[in-house]
């Protein structure tokens, strides 16, 4: 059973990996896309992230 939690463990943990990694990565490409578009005169600064 250890070598099976083990197994389980070590699809879990590469799981979390590749998300972390997708996350980051669509954390950055929101990021971009928000500093790119251009914000007209009096119009108020809303933060997406808020």
């Amino acid at each position: 059973i250890h070598e099976r939690l083990d197994i389980i463990e070590e699809k879990v943990i590469k799981t979390v990996e590749h998300l972390e990694s997708e996350v980051k990565s669509l954390l950055n490409i929101i990021s971009e896309t928000t500093s790119n578009i251009p914000i007209a005169p009096e119009t108020p600064v809303i933060d997406i992230f808020d």
